[in-house]
């Protein structure tokens, strides 16, 4: 039998409408269904991270999504139809039926549409607060106001990723913003979405702001839950002081940053970090340019991968990348004010984070411990642990707190930070009891997770 073309999808985005000759391309084809592949704000997954930051931020120190104004917004949620052509415009989650059933009818569907009005969790945020507060309460005789640690400083340190090996939804993989009062700001990796996150926070405009002021980009290895947005991170500092941005990375990455400086015409500046280790002249001529001690050490996980300790006058952060438990890195993040250590896998996973080169809660969290760290965020969880962090039949001391997706973390909110860890568990109580049951049965992998 003869096929009928019934849907056409257009590939080309929202710009290529103006043209005159794509419209009587269009027209030609005015008897059939075409929809415009467009980028749209809103998405399922879009909804979940709201919602999760709309509950944890009416309690937590997590900072609260940017929500444009109408006045100014390009926003297309309440568009259906390209004006200029009637072609309809794409949207999450939206439905063709080819032809009718006996529950829907041939043509579009927009039932399961996510809207702009769903962005509204008052009641969530009022329910976590009540359930919150009741926490405080019955845990004040056992938690009374502490102390900040003597002499404890540091920069705003600001999460943009908390997972690993892909995004989910609940979690972006890699992105640590450090921003200082001094001036000096850096990314510590940029997994891919770094700069998604850090519109979905600051705002399009603030976004290049800060990105424009960026002293560096560190990348700790090859992988590309670590670096898969540096090219985005680059264009957006070149657009804003038309100069290269600094790229401190392993060196295997050089062939594949220029590359795609080549490709996209973004110049780049790029810092291998096995020289930088290898020649301390340029080692302290780095120091030097940003006014920030750079210490470096190889980390126990893929070839040409490395741990990072950066110091001021004031204040002194160590981040682990990806490893193993390293002595070399507890030698070079001696008594600092905060380690940032991954934590893949919970503590009952050991043969497991040691078979990937991982580390476990406990593992980072003793070398915390050795390095005598003022505090202890732990970061870059499987991808197991979605709304949780690998809290389960672990022991938490007082000083360490498990970083989520848009977590800040400032000398003023940091005991706040630490003291949330057994409030989790009230306000995610399903993903709770779900994290549970794995703990039982932790040779049985739910995701294919690094």
């Amino acid at each position: 039998s003869k096929q009928t073309l019934m849907l056409m999808v257009h590939f080309s985005g929202r710009d290529i409408t103006v043209s005159d000759h794509y419209r009587k391309f269009i027209d030609s084809y005015k008897d059939i269904d075409h929809l415009l592949m467009c980028k749209n704000p809103l998405s399922r997954i879009l909804f979940d991270c709201a919602q999760r930051n709309a509950i944890m931020s009416s309690v937590l120190p997590v900072e609260k999504l940017y929500e444009p104004t109408e006045e100014g917004s390009t926003d297309l949620t309440n568009m259906t139809k390209d004006p200029e052509t009637s072609i309809t415009l794409s949207e999450h989650l939206l439905r063709y039926s080819m032809y009718p059933t006996q529950k829907s009818s041939a043509g579009w569907h927009r039932n399961n549409v996510i809207l702009k009005k769903s962005f509204n969790f008052k009641n969530e945020e009022e329910s976590a607060r009540k359930i919150y507060n009741c926490f405080i309460a019955d845990q004040k005789p056992e938690m009374p106001a502490k102390k900040l640690r003597r002499g404890f400083s540091c920069p705003d340190i600001t999460f943009l990723g908390t997972t690993s090996t892909y995004s989910s939804t609940f979690r972006n993989v890699s992105g640590i913003l450090l921003l200082c009062s001094e001036g000096f700001s850096a990314l510590l990796d940029a997994g891919e979405m770094t700069v998604g996150q850090m519109i979905r926070l600051y705002g399009p405009d603030k976004t290049k702001e800060l990105i424009g002021k960026l002293n560096f980009l560190y990348i700790s290895h090859i992988h590309f839950d670590h670096c898969g947005g540096s090219m985005s991170v680059a264009e957006y500092y070149y657009q804003v002081n038309d100069k290269p941005l600094t790229i401190i990375c392993p060196i295997r990455m050089l062939p594949w940053f220029k590359y795609l400086s080549s490709v996209f015409k973004i110049p780049l500046n790029l810092v291998p970090i096995g020289k930088l280790y290898q020649d301390k002249t340029m080692l302290d001529d780095l120091t030097k340019e940003h006014g920030v001690k750079i210490d470096l050490c190889p980390a126990m996980h893929t070839r040409d991968s490395w741990c990072v300790a950066l110091a001021s006058e004031t204040w002194k952060v160590a981040y682990s990348g990806d490893t193993l438990p390293n002595s070399k890195f507890v030698d070079i993040g001696k008594d600092c004010d905060i380690l940032i250590h991954e934590a893949t896998h919970q503590s009952t996973l050991a043969e497991d984070a040691a078979k990937k080169k991982h580390s476990t809660v406990g593992q980072a969290i003793e070398i915390g411990k050795q390095m005598k760290a003022r505090y202890t965020a732990l970061t870059h969880f499987s991808l197991r642990y979605q709304k949780l962090p690998p809290i389960i039949d672990e022991t938490v001391p007082d000083n360490v707190l498990f970083a989520h997706d848009f977590t800040k973390i400032t000398k003023e909110n940091v005991e706040t930070w630490c003291r949330a860890t057994d409030a989790l568990p009230l306000l995610f109580p399903d993903h709770y009891k779900d994290l549970s049951k794995q703990s039982y049965y932790k040779n049985k992998k739910p995701f294919n997770t690094l």
